[in-house]
């Protein structure tokens, strides 16, 4: 078990902020698309809570069962993840335990670590977000050191930034997932 704290930034250039993160001495951890599949029993979503199947590439599949924590500055969570090693079986006995899928989701994800701080750069299919993982400390470092306005910093998940990007667009709340060929 562990605690998560990070903060979101929305991305203007992506391919720019990947040249910042370079010129600052990050260095790239992993580049891949990050399929995730959400699943509920009706009372989860409701909590703040999460549980998570997400599949990163062939045999690389991880469970990930989250709890909100209060943090007025950060989005913080306690979290407990476990590697699986068939997403598809996971995905069946999840179901057959009476989790429903709730939300299914997409991006296309570079990581970078950065002193102790992990900077993740999120491609959706609506929209760019930088994401800053570490103790608070480290964040706050990773902040100063981007030249970013921690005023503008986003704690949302991302299901709650697409619901809001759809309702603003008067869009139908669904799967965020990229078209074949994106």
């Amino acid at each position: 078990m562990a605690r998560e704290i990070e903060i979101k930034f929305r991305l203007e250039n992506l391919e720019a902020t990947a040249r910042r993160l370079v010129a600052i001495g990050a260095k790239k951890t992993f580049q891949g698309l990050e399929h995730n599949v959400t699943f509920d029993d009706g009372t989860l979503h409701d909590k703040g809570m999460l549980l998570r199947l997400r599949n990163t590439g062939p045999g690389m599949s991880v469970l990930t069962f989250k709890t909100p924590i209060e943090n007025k500055e950060f989005k913080e969570k306690e979290e407990i993840e476990v590697a699986v090693s068939d997403f598809e079986t996971m995905k069946k006995i999840l179901r057959g335990l009476g989790f429903k899928i709730f939300w299914v989701y997409e991006k296309r994800r570079t990581d970078f670590s950065f002193e102790r701080a992990k900077i993740s750069l999120d491609r959706l299919p609506f929209a760019d977000f930088m994401e800053i993982e570490g103790n608070e400390a480290d964040i706050k470092k990773a902040i100063a050191k981007l030249g970013l306005d921690r005023k503008k910093g986003i704690k949302d998940s991302y299901y709650k930034i697409y619901e809001d990007h759809c309702r603003e667009n008067r869009k139908k709340l669904g799967n965020m997932v990229f078209n074949e060929g994106e």
